[in-house]
């Protein structure tokens, strides 16, 4: 089989049964379908495409852009060497810049039908035509600007010793200094040394502020 095939698609998806369906009907409408495994599924993970399949140009992905999502996401379109269509649930915001910004080509709702799609796909085989939204660089800069933020209060967490993270946490819970010395064992002078060391590495001066640093900081990790 060659490198390339004109009609063919890759379609990847974070459920399987989804990539299955969507598979079936481009399949039906008489095109070359390449599936490939989305990281952390049964599939093999490793990159690269599977076994002889063609090399296709174009991709769907469908899946909806929680933070690990659209981390994952950004990985397969740097790691495969194809222009991505996603299809997502998710309204437009940071994470749309967050794909945008790894080159895909369009961002397509998951209610498009299958004409719809078809017709997408069609569109840029022939002229290259992309689904790029007219706010792209808006969301782009949307997407950077919390991914440096991200970053900093990933260095300010990880600046906290391991005690210090657990007087964060106790703090979080609604204990008050005294509580927090008698758990530990510890004098209360000690706790309101390590308070006020958490509030200086956090960079902020009150203990409410800590706890919704913290809050903000694990937020993004449990969508």
């Amino acid at each position: 089989m060659s490198d390339e095939a004109s009609d063919a698609v890759a379609v990847t998806s974070e459920r399987s049964l989804v990539s299955d369906a969507v598979s079936a009907a481009l399949a039906g409408s008489g095109l070359t379908v390449v599936r490939l495994p989305w990281p952390g599924s049964r599939w093999d993970p490793q990159a690269g495409w599977p076994g002889d399949a063609p090399r296709p140009s174009l991709g769907v992905m469908i899946c909806d852009l929680t933070l690990p999502v659209t981390q994952t996401a950004r990985w397969l379109v740097g790691v495969y060497p194809s222009r991505w269509l996603v299809m997502t649930d998710t309204p437009k915001g940071p994470l749309w810049g967050g794909i945008l910004e790894a080159g895909v080509v369009g961002v397509l709702p998951s209610t498009t039908s299958l004409s719809e799609l078809l017709v997408a796909i069609a569109a840029f085989r022939v002229s290259g035509t992309s689904r790029l939204p007219a706010d792209r660089d808006q969301l782009v800069a949307q997407w950077r600007h919390d991914e440096a933020e991200r970053e900093s209060m990933d260095a300010r967490m990880s600046s906290l010793t391991p005690r210090e993270c657990e007087v964060l946490f106790q703090l979080r819970l609604g204990r008050s200094v005294r509580e927090i010395a008698q758990l530990h064992g510890v004098a209360h002078s000690t706790v309101r040394s390590q308070v006020r060391s958490v509030l200086q590495k956090l960079g902020v001066s009150r203990q409410l502020a800590a706890t919704a640093l913290l809050d903000r900081w694990e937020g993004p990790r449990e969508e």
